[in-house]
């Protein structure tokens, strides 16, 4: 039977789901992206190293088993290492990821919109900012995200607002593949392919999430 009822909610989050939910965030945005660099359809072809090899410096081990080390060179925007894992995570860690994923899918909703080979540009508006809704800053003063719904800054990790993230983050997956099923998407877009959302979304996103709202995402 399906699992029907929500994983992660307000008032229920365990380690273990956080950081599963976080391999399956990472792991989906990176997949997407050699996706596209494989599409023959699309213009460009370096989405996986401008959109992931180049922002995130991270090692995430999940619950399963599943593992990815991605190493991008540390600079004024990008700390040392975050490492998530089973075995601990810090508020630190988590809000370091954060900032690292809504930059990724900024950048990447941003370059789809200029890609010629991607007839839809409406791709950031609907796959970030309508998404992102909370603003998140690391521990070198950079920020990234929107609206004034919550900032996560070094000591402000609150659980509830942390679960709202999660279902924004796995949303924004959901929009950028499938989109509303006509005018937004890639699966709808004009592509060589149309399995983005069966395999990055329904696939990967193995975790619901109920947010603050009652709205529950995920599969």
């Amino acid at each position: 039977m399906a699992n029907i009822h929500p994983d992660i909610k307000p008032n229920g989050l365990n380690q273990r789901d956080l950081v599963n939910v976080l391999y399956m965030i990472v792991s989906s945005i990176q997949g997407i992206a050699a996706k596209l660099d494989a599409d023959g359809t699309v213009t460009d072809t370096n989405y996986e190293a401008s959109c992931v090899t180049a922002l995130f410096n991270c090692v995430i081990d999940d619950c399963r088993g599943n593992h990815l080390n991605l190493a991008a060179t540390e600079s004024s925007t990008l700390p040392h290492t975050t490492i998530i894992s089973p075995l601990g995570v810090s508020d630190e860690s988590v809000l370091e990821l954060m900032y690292q994923i809504s930059n990724a899918m900024e950048v990447l909703t941003t370059k789809l919109d200029n890609d010629a080979g991607v007839p839809f540009t409406n791709y950031e508006a609907t796959a970030y900012t309508a998404c992102y809704l909370h603003v998140v800053e690391n521990m070198r003063g950079n920020s990234t995200g929107n609206g004034t719904s919550y900032y996560f800054r070094r000591g402000t990790m609150n659980q509830d607002k942390l679960v709202d993230w999660l279902y924004n983050a796995v949303n924004s997956i959901n929009q950028l593949c499938a989109g509303n099923g006509s005018t937004t998407g890639l699966d709808p877009d004009v592509l060589g392919d149309s399995n983005y959302n069966a395999l990055w979304y329904t696939a990967n996103i193995t975790l619901k999430i109920e947010n603050s709202s009652g709205n529950v995402i995920g599969n």
